[in-house]
């Protein structure tokens, strides 16, 4: 069985789709079978993958609708290497939909049963909210990897979460904090350098060495389509999410 990410953090413009996106190229560069799932309705990891929406049959949206289905109907295979269950404008209505199934929190757990064994990492990318879709990412997932904007309010918001990771346990008991990435890390401030040092020494390990630096580049490759490490090989941003992605087949390996 594979490792199955979520990437969640209820703060919006932490970083939870580029680490998933970037994370996952690196992983499949490096030679691992990779699956991204996008649960967010505005589409930004479908997007900066190179996804055109408009010429999609289907979507994580019919894959929560037809979980006995599973999801390889809806996975499309992209040009950075990785397969991916895109999304679409179409889930944001989902939520009222899905409301009064029977386990709705599960549905995409239900519908990624069929495929775990085929690949070595599977990272969903949650919305930015503790809704239903950031249940089904946290209820199907392994771990939760936390992106943490290097700024105040966002460390502030990490109490909510372990609070809806506890809750989740009811549903998947081995769900845990598999890791914390800081994010949009400015060297230059001592804003950056204090919150980092806080959120080391309250989670100590999990924290991962690496940290992701603000960037112009990692914040323009989203709107080429394409990950930073084909953008921008060179630059600061890939090279730290090559360090991440090493971190994290250090820590966790292969299946």
């Amino acid at each position: 069985m594979g490792h199955i990410f979520s990437t969640s953090m209820q703060k919006g413009g932490v970083g939870k789709t580029t680490t998933t996106q970037n994370v996952g190229v690196n992983l499949s560069k490096m030679g691992a079978k990779v699956l991204l799932v996008d649960l967010d309705p505005q589409a930004n990891l479908s997007l900066g993958l190179g996804v055109s929406l408009e010429d999609l049959q289907y979507s994580v949206y019919e894959v929560l609708l037809n979980p006995a289905h599973g999801s390889a109907f809806a996975t499309v295979t992209t040009q950075s290497g990785v397969d991916l269950i895109p999304s679409t404008l179409a889930l944001a209505g989902a939520e009222l939909e899905l409301a009064g199934k029977v386990g709705r929190e599960m549905l995409l757990k239900r519908a990624l049963a069929s495929v775990v064994d085929s690949y070595d990492y599977i990272i969903i990318d949650s919305p930015p909210n503790l809704g239903l879709f950031t249940l089904n990412a946290m209820a199907a997932a392994h771990k939760v990897i936390v992106p943490v904007q290097l700024q105040v309010y966002a460390f502030r918001a990490m109490p909510q979460l372990e609070a809806t990771i506890e809750l989740v346990r009811q549903l998947n008991p081995e769900l845990e904090i598999g890791g914390i990435v800081g994010t949009m890390y400015d060297g230059r401030t001592n804003l950056s350098k204090s919150v980092e040092r806080q959120v080391r020494t309250k989670y100590g390990a999990l924290m991962f060495e690496t940290l992701i630096p603000l960037n112009t580049k990692l914040a323009e490759s989203p709107a080429a389509g394409e990950p930073i490490s084909t953008y921008d090989p060179e630059g600061a941003g890939a090279l730290a999410y090559a360090k991440l992605t090493r971190e994290v087949v250090s820590r966790y390996g292969w299946r």
